[in-house]
């Protein structure tokens, strides 16, 4: 095994910290030390220090006192830890691909609904997704007859931004919304009459694509709704593995379990057994595994270079299982929040043997 840089794109945010030493969430040490068990370097730029014509890229590697700056040819392997919504940066990546890259996670943000979409193609899945439309006002009120209690979220949301709830009765609706962000300290609730839509969703689903979709009843600690967080990512045999799990519940009174807004993060084993004692937790642990790495083969087919995923599953008290969501760029954290510090580390270690994967193999994994 001898020794190959491999590339981590990250933020502009997280580039500009590195001098600093005070990067924020994401753990560049995690990478070293992963990086180191399968003979590699790690080396850390943004998209715009690539530069296509000279197939250089000017980054920071870990050196004996903090980082040192170097300018290396492109690694062969790229494990991709930002977000870029802008046409030509994604173009450029593409254009790595085409030159022989292996630029995994390609693409880290992706649309609720194309999500919905491809997964309500098979039958298995599409029996454990919430009922689940475009938010139009025609389909809000209609949604809301049908199920009585709705979350709308943008179609392109993160962290639980700009995400509402409006619940009704033949009486009248209450309305859940938030025009802080974060959110958590900015949650306002108003009482509406039958079958009236308060303006802020009028106006937030003309501006950006919302759906609307079916509240599931969720299971409950200490009366805060909580779902499970899944990170599923490809290891060192090309192969799709759960690195671990977290059970999120909301803020006290609010229906959001992100963590970013005030939500708390707990083992799962932990929550399960105080929750629904009457069921072995390891048989649902295992249920929630198999589940997750199903989905992740299902998209994986669809969206190229995947890699990893942050699941949202959810879980009814009679231990049905439900697809919320996921995103491309797991913010991992949240196991650290729940005193998971080993499997926090894992997070980064798949990554950088699947990296090793790709330099021996030479070519993407077919599962």
């Amino acid at each position: 095994m001898h020794l190959e840089f491999v590339g981590i794109l990250i933020n502009n945010n997280t580039y500009r910290r590195i001098s600093s030493g005070k990067i924020g969430t994401e753990s560049l040490t995690n990478y070293e030390e992963a990086a180191a068990v399968y003979g590699l370097v790690p080396c850390f730029f943004t998209i715009h220090h690539i530069s296509l014509s000279t197939g250089k890229v000017a980054g920071y590697i870990p050196a004996p006192a903090g980082f040192s700056r170097v300018y290396i040819p492109i690694p062969r392997a790229v494990h991709m830890r930002a977000i870029y919504h802008k046409r030509q940066e994604q173009e450029l990546i593409d254009q790595l691909i085409n030159r022989g890259v292996f630029v995994y996670n390609g693409r880290t943000r992706y649309s609720k609904n194309v999500i919905h979409h491809m997964l309500e193609q098979d039958p298995e899945v599409s029996r454990s997704l919430p009922h689940t439309v475009k938010a139009t006002p025609v389909s809000i009120r209609s949604m809301l007859s049908q199920h009585g209690d709705l979350v709308l979220k943008p179609c392109s949301g993160s962290i639980g931004v700009g995400i509402m709830r409006l619940k009704g009765t033949s009486l009248h609706s209450q309305f859940t919304y938030s025009r802080s962000s974060p959110s958590a300290s900015g949650w306002r609730t108003v009482t509406l009459p039958p079958g009236k839509l308060h303006p802020l969703i009028h106006r937030r689903i003309r501006q950006a694509p919302f759906l609307v979709q079916q509240r599931i009843p969720l299971a409950e600690h200490d009366g805060r709704p909580f779902d499970i967080r899944v990170t599923v990512q490809r290891g060192g045999n090309g192969r799709w593995e759960v690195a671990g799990m977290f059970a999120k519940t909301s803020a006290p009174r609010m229906f959001v379990s992100n963590i970013a807004q005030g939500g708390s993060a707990y083992r799962v084993p932990d929550i399960l057994s105080l929750c629904m004692p009457d069921v072995p937790a390891d048989l649902t642990i295992e249920r929630i595994a198999e589940f997750s790495i199903y989905i992740a083969r299902i998209l994986s087919r669809s969206i190229p270079y995947a890699a990893d995923f942050g699941m949202d599953i959810g879980i009814t008290e009679e231990g049905k299982l439900y697809f919320i969501e996921c995103n491309g760029c797991d913010q991992r954290y949240g196991f650290l929040e729940a005193g998971m510090a080993e499997v926090w580390k894992r997070t980064y270690h798949n990554p950088m043997a699947f990296a090793r994967y790709l330099y021996d193999h030479g070519v993407w994994p077919h599962e």
